[in-house]
């Protein structure tokens, strides 16, 4: 019987989906885990399903001689290392799309968190009720930052809620509910910026301080998507130049001074990391990652791909 390797446990649902489609599993507690596995068992893994966002351990490529797939059970596949799957004639995939909703809902919150100055409106005497005034969303111009699914849904929301969508892209786009733009004015002219694109090396640390001094609004900030796209440090500035109104984190840099600062900074509200983490995203990206599998293995190919193997 072929056998799964699940680096990180999946939902029960997603674990029955598994054996009704003939397969076997064991579970490690995440992609670092490489050393629990006993040799004897190397040649049984077909496929794997990468549920954390801890780096793949190399092992797991390099000492597995019939593994055919790496499934990400999400979206982002910055911590497979993609090169040495491809070398390895391994399929990398993702499944794109399976958590939009949840992370364009977590950016909403935020959004309104921050917008409606929550942090300030704490069970607020009727004496401090000066404490307590937001803003509307209305009409407020929101720039995009990224089209794919998950920016796409939140500009959609956006949209619906009243809001002027404008958006960036590398490459050219169509909607009839947003423009596009340039990412100099997408930050010169946002009351509201919300970042949605993958990490790679043309984007990593794409917001940089002398992007942020091309604001005019004093616009909220949201990252959802990779804490690589801004350091911690930049934010900082932004927030103590009087660039940035407030900032809405769902991600951030691995400096612990600037993260501290930034958790103790009465603008900043952040969450640890659980956009996408509802209970329809997981069912859908698990099962998404599992059909991935099924089809390297069974018909040689995943639906989703993000590798080209020859």
């Amino acid at each position: 019987m072929n056998k799964l390797l699940l680096l990180g446990d999946l939902v029960p649902q997603a674990k029955q989906k598994i054996l009704d489609l003939g397969y076997n599993f064991d579970v490690l507690p995440d992609a670092q885990s490489f050393a629990q596995l006993s040799p004897q068992d190397f040649p049984e893994y077909e496929g794997i399903i990468v549920r954390n966002i801890e780096p793949v351990d190399p092992k797991f490529i390099t000492e597995l001689p019939n593994l055919k797939i790496i499934a990400r059970n999400g979206a982002g596949t910055d911590n497979v290392p993609i090169e040495l799957a491809t070398n390895s004639n391994i399929w990398v995939s993702n499944t794109p799309g399976a958590n939009a909703q949840a992370v364009a809902e977590h950016a909403l919150a935020l959004v309104m968190y921050l917008l409606k100055d929550f942090g300030n409106n704490k069970m607020a005497k009727k004496t401090d009720l000066s404490k307590a005034v937001g803003a509307e969303l209305h009409g407020k111009t929101v720039g995009v930052v990224g089209w794919g699914f998950i920016g796409k849904k939140f500009a959609e929301i956006m949209s619906v809620l009243g809001a002027n969508v404008i958006f960036y892209n590398r490459s050219k786009r169509t909607t009839d509910f947003a423009k596009q733009v340039e990412l100099d004015e997408l930050f010169s002219t946002s009351d509201i910026i919300s970042l949605h694109i993958p990490v790679t090396a043309d984007t990593k640390y794409l917001v940089t301080s002398e992007l942020i001094r091309k604001t005019k609004k004093q616009p909220i900030l949201i990252n959802t998507s990779r804490g690589e796209l801004v350091k911690n440090s930049v934010l900082l500035n932004g927030l103590q130049e009087g660039l940035l109104k407030a900032v809405g984190l769902d991600v951030y840099d691995n400096d612990e001074t600037s993260l501290e600062e930034l958790i103790a900074n009465p603008s900043v509200v952040i969450t640890n990391h659980s956009a996408a983490l509802t209970t329809e995203s997981l069912e859908a990206m698990a099962f998404g990652a599992i059909e991935n599998v099924d089809a390297a293995i069974k018909q040689g190919k995943p639906l989703n791909p993000i590798n080209a193997l020859n």
